[in-house]
């Protein structure tokens, strides 16, 4: 089972998001505060992507042969609130790549 971890720190004028995927860290500093991200996972073409949900930009991403199902987790590690929207329509950004 592979796992994917992101944590996120903010800091006085900017935000981290640290990617944790197969024991690489990748570090990802935006300068505004996302209210939205979206994770899109296209399992036949084996692409998970984590984008700026309201501007389409994207913060991370990954290629991975799946060749069992994939089981989404989600946890806080502090107590706060999770809303999860799924169904949703593809971003415009993804349609065309």
């Amino acid at each position: 089972m592979r796992r994917l971890t992101v944590f996120w720190f903010p800091f006085s004028c900017s935000f981290l998001y640290r990617f944790l995927h197969t024991g690489v860290m990748s570090d990802v500093h935006v300068t505004e505060h996302l209210a939205r991200i979206g994770i899109l996972l296209d399992y036949n073409s084996g692409r998970l992507l984590f984008f700026n949900a309201e501007r389409g930009l994207v913060l991370f991403a990954i290629r991975h042969k799946f060749t069992n199902a994939a089981h989404p987790a989600f946890a806080l590690e502090k107590a706060g609130v999770l809303t999860l929207c799924t169904g949703m329509e593809l971003p415009e950004f993804v349609k065309h790549s």
